[in-house]
C-alpha cells in the first residue's frame, strides 16, 4: 500500500478516508517533512497525487526543481514517484489519490499534468481548492451515490486543469476530446440493450459530469440522448431486416434494444425512417412473389 510518512511531532494529526474512488489523507501539525512513498497499488491502479495546501508554506520537489507551495495552492504529481514536501511552518495539507481510470484524460495528458508547477490562478484551481477543503472536512460516512458524485466532480476539475493548460482549441485539446468522444460512443454501443442507458448513466460510468458530456457532443449535430436513440434504431432496423428473422415480433425487437415500449419504438422508427417497423420487416424478409418481383 502507498504510504505518506510524516515525521511525528507532538500535537500532529493525521486522517485517512475514502470518498467514492478517491483516497484522501490530511496532515496537520508543526514544521516537518512529509514524504509520499509509492506502493504496489501505484503500478496496478495508477493515479495522480492531488495536493491542496490550505495552511503554511512548503517547498515541493518536481521535475524542474523545487517549487514554493503556499496556502490555496493545488499541485499534482505522479503517484508512482516518491515525493517530499518540506513544511517550514505549521501547516495543513490534503493529499488525494485520483485514479487515472477516473480521469477523462489520456495517460500522456495525466503525466504532463503531474509535472506542472502548483496551480493557484486560472479558472479551475480556485474551484478545485474549496471543493477539496469541503469534502476533506466532511464527516466520514458509508459509500453513497453522493460521495461518488463528489469524487467525480473532483476528477472533472482535474481533467479541466489539463485542458486549461493546453488551451482550448489547441491541437492536443482537440485530439484528446476526439479520443474521449470515441470512448463514449464505444461505451454506448456496448450497452445499447440496457434500458437504463441514459446520458446520466453514461456520464457516471465514464466519471465525467453530465454537463461536460453534453459539451463534448456540441457541434456534432446531435445530443447524447438522440445519439443513443439513433444507435438503438439502427441496430433494431438491422435485426428486423435479417431474412432468418421474418417471424420476430416488433415488440421483441423493441425490448431487446432498450426501448421502453413497442409503441415508443414504432413511433420513433416511423419518425426516423418514414415507415413502421413491421412494414420495414415485411418488405425485407418476405420472399419476392413471381419473376422479377421487387426489381427496380
Amino acid at each position: 500500500m502507498t504510504t505518506t510518512t510524516p515525521t511525528p511531532t507532538t500535537g500532529d494529526t493525521f486522517e485517512d478516508r475514502t470518498l467514492g474512488f478517491l483516497r484522501i489523507r490530511t496532515f496537520r501539525g508543526a514544521a516537518r517533512p512529509v514524504r509520499h512513498v509509492p506502493g504496489a497499488d501505484a503500478a496496478t491502479d495508477p493515479y495522480v497525487l492531488l495536493g491542496l495546501h490550505t495552511e503554511g508554506r512548503a517547498t515541493l520537489g518536481g521535475p524542474g526543481g523545487t517549487e514554493v507551495c503556499l496556502p490555496g495552492d493545488v499541485f499534482l504529481r505522479d503517484g508512482a514517484r516518491p515525493l517530499t514536501l518540506e513544511e517550514t511552518e505549521e501547516f495543513e495539507l490534503h493529499l488525494v489519490h485520483v485514479p487515472y481510470r477516473a480521469l477523462a484524460l489520456t495517460d500522456r495528458q495525466a503525466r504532463d499534468l503531474a509535472g506542472r508547477v502548483p496551480f493557484a490562478d486560472g479558472t479551475v484551481a480556485p474551484l478545485l481548492g474549496p471543493l477539496l477543503s469541503e469534502i476533506a472536512g466532511a464527516e466520514p460516512g458509508p459509500p453513497s451515490r453522493a460521495a461518488l458524485r463528489s469524487a467525480g466532480a473532483v476528477a472533472d476539475l482535474v481533467a479541466l486543469l489539463a485542458v486549461e493548460d493546453t488551451g482550448p482549441g489547441s491541437p492536443q485539446d482537440g485530439q484528446d476530446r476526439e479520443a474521449l468522444v470515441r470512448r463514449l460512443r464505444a461505451y454506448v454501443d456496448a450497452n445499447l440493450r440496457d434500458r437504463n442507458l441514459t446520458p446520466a448513466t453514461v456520464a457516471e460510468a465514464q466519471h465525467i459530469s453530465i454537463r461536460y458530456l453534453h459539451k463534448l457532443f456540441e457541434g456534432r449535430g446531435s445530443t447524447v440522448g438522440r445519439w443513443i436513440q439513433h444507435r438503438r434504431l439502427e441496430e433494431a432496423r438491422r435485426e428486423l431486416a435479417r431474412p432468418a428473422r421474418g417471424d420476430i415480433t416488433v415488440a421483441a425487437v423493441a425490448r431487446r434494444w432498450g426501448f421502453a415500449s413497442a409503441t415508443h419504438f414504432s413511433r420513433s422508427f416511423r419518425t426516423a425512417y418514414g415507415m413502421s417497423p413491421s412494414d420495414w420487416r415485411d418488405g425485407r424478409t418476405r420472399p419476392a412473389e413471381g419473376p422479377g418481383a421487387g426489381r427496380r
